[in-house]
């Protein structure tokens, strides 16, 4: 069984063509909306905990392999820090930052999420995002065909102004544990007998970096060719296929 946790500013149906794939191969999905649990789970500790549920009442069932991207990425990573003994096969994460490299760097995403969480108030969901398209991050999704494009920019657009803001408040990279300290719980993991594998698109080269860290630490590390930061949106198939990859060499059962 897979559990698929989203980015920001996105929805479960962003994993649409990778869970339709994997149920076709006989997998069962469970792809949760992170933002319905804002009200409860304000702090990322405490959505880390939800999740933590969440994989608990499905590995009742059925082997799990939890995978993230980007925000949802970091989810997992912290789930794995603050629940070392979580019940999973594997664990995917797909261009995930680890977390702040200390003190500094802390205080210099804070300062960042409050900035944009400003802006998001100040200026509107659809404001914000004319803007937040244009980062270099996201460059490679000019060349999406038209439809996808839309789909995205509506999924994005759907947004509450003040739930993204509260999200990178809450959620954001300066509440994750310090980044030696989440490279050494997955780590740890791992030495458990988790399977850990880091994907990143081989055209995203702030995440391939990161991917070099990963294969470091003794995480087994994918590049998605002619991917960008969002390599399951951008090549679906190949993202399918490396799920059920990794699930097959964990010996998860379809």
């Amino acid at each position: 069984m897979f559990v698929l946790l989203h980015g920001f500013a996105q929805t479960p149906a962003t994993w649409k063509p990778v869970a339709d794939k994997l149920r076709a191969s006989g997998y069962s999905v469970e792809a949760p909306n992170l933002y319905s649990q804002l009200p409860e789970c304000g702090t990322l500790d405490g959505l880390c905990d939800w999740v933590a549920q969440l994989v608990a009442s499905c590995a009742q069932n059925a082997s799990v392999v939890l995978a993230g991207y980007s925000m949802g990425g970091r989810v997992a990573a912290q789930t794995l820090v603050l629940h070392p003994d979580l019940p999973v096969a594997a664990v995917v994460l797909e261009s995930a930052g680890f977390g702040p490299q200390d003190d500094a760097g802390r205080a210099a995403l804070a300062a960042r999420s409050a900035q944009w969480a400003e802006r998001l108030r100040h200026e509107g969901v659809e404001p914000f995002m004319d803007w937040w398209e244009t980062l270099p991050l996201f460059a490679t999704q000019q060349s999406l065909p038209p439809q996808v494009r839309r789909a995205v920019r509506r999924e994005r657009t759907s947004f509450d102004a003040e739930a993204l803001a509260r999200s990178l408040e809450g959620w954001g990279q300066q509440h994750q544990s310090l980044q030696s300290e989440t490279l050494a719980a997955l780590g740890r993991a791992r030495d458990m007998g988790v399977s850990l594998t880091y994907v990143a698109g081989s055209l995203d080269r702030k995440y391939c970096a990161l991917a070099d860290r990963a294969r470091d630490a003794g995480l087994s590390t994918i590049a998605v060719s002619g991917a960008g930061h969002n390599a399951h949106l951008e090549k679906p198939d190949r993202f399918a296929e490396l799920l059920v990859q990794v699930a097959n060499e964990a010996e998860v059962r379809a």
